[in-house]
This record gives structure tokens, sequence and C-alpha cells, in this order.
């Protein structure tokens, strides 16, 4: 029996305090760690963080013909935008968007709102084919096809960039970005087209 004893190790108890010290010194790594971790990733570029500066985004007349017939916005995600049409023959739309939007002939201009940024908290807004609105899932903050508000908590309308025409082709400036328009502005007056997405 006694040769039964030699090769057996016995393990000591874990005392209260070495447990809790190891559960202090972990739990703080796991905190730390997942801080690290978030820190980094702030490193990478988010989608919509591709394209940058003048960007030439393809025929306007092209553009206009494909969001016509599709019924929807033209979404770029590599710049976290939308493209729609405007119509610059209604005075109210000219007022308001006339002057940093592309105007492509009297009944169509292209402009580009910022989808991806709600001005509410941020959160990205998709096109409702259905209510043809763009419609926040976060918080239920809506737009009209124009980008208008519409209602929900945001404090605007979908912020968007300066656009023009050149050589026919439509050109947005991701650096130039205009604060969307206030919630009383309304200038495409559009109900919800059906039920709503969100």
């Amino acid at each position: 029996m006694a040769d039964d004893d030699k090769g057996r190790t016995t393990l000591k108890p874990v005392e209260r305090r070495t447990f809790l010290r190891y559960s202090l010194i972990g739990s703080v790594g796991v905190g730390l760690g997942g801080f690290a971790l978030g820190t980094l990733g702030m490193l990478w570029p988010r989608e919509g963080d591709g394209l940058a500066g003048e960007v030439d985004l393809g025929d306007a007349r092209e553009l206009i013909e494909e969001i016509e017939n599709e019924r929807a916005p033209m979404r770029i995600p590599e710049g976290g935008i939308s493209i729609l049409v405007w119509d610059p023959s209604s005075s109210s739309a000219m007022r308001a968007y006339g002057d940093d939007h592309a105007i492509v002939d009297d009944d169509h201009g292209l402009m580009a709102v910022n989808s991806q940024s709600c001005p509410h908290l941020g959160c990205g807004v998709p096109w409702c084919q259905a209510s043809q609105w763009f419609e926040c899932p976060c918080h239920g903050s809506r737009y009209n096809r124009y980008g208008e508000w519409t209602g929900g908590p945001a404090p605007r309308g979908l912020d968007r960039y300066v656009s023009f025409i050149d050589d026919g082709r439509f050109i947005v400036d991701l650096s130039q970005e205009l604060t969307g328009p206030a919630r009383t502005a309304n200038a495409l007056e559009q109900p919800p087209e059906g039920p709503s997405c969100v």
C-alpha cells in the first residue's frame, strides 16, 4: 500500500483568494482584449469608405432610364450613397435642389443622398420598394423619394452630396457633403405608395 501512495500526487484544494484573484485577472484580461479588438477594428475601412473626391458614376441619361425602369434609386455601396431622380420642372424642387444637384434636362435631375447613415443615429437607410420611401429599420425614420423627412425621430432629411453633369456624365463630389433638408421641406409631397417595410 505504501508503493501505491508513492505514485500518486495529491492536489491541494484551491483557496478562495486564489480563485478570486485568477477570476479578476481573467475578466480584466477579456475586457481589455475586447477593447483592443474594437480599437483595431476602427482601422479597417467600412463599406462606403471606398470612394472619395469627385466620382464619375456614368452616363446621366442611362442612369435616369435605369432608375425610372426599376422604380428605385441606384445604390452605390462603395460610396454609401443612393442616386435618385428629381424633377427640376417643379419650382419648389428647383428652389430646394437646383443649386447643388445635377440637372440633366428640363424634366430630369440626379442627386446623390447618403443612405448609409440616418441623420438620427447613423443606421443604414434602405429603400422600401413597396412604399417608395427610404425607411430606417432602427428607429423608424422615413424619407420620401427625394430623401426629405416624412416621419420618425430624425432631425432632418437625408444628407446629400454636391453633384453636376460634365459632358453627359454624372459626377458626385463626395468631399462636399450637404446637410439634409429641414423637416419642413417637402418639395415632392409624396405619400407612401404602399405598405411600409419596417
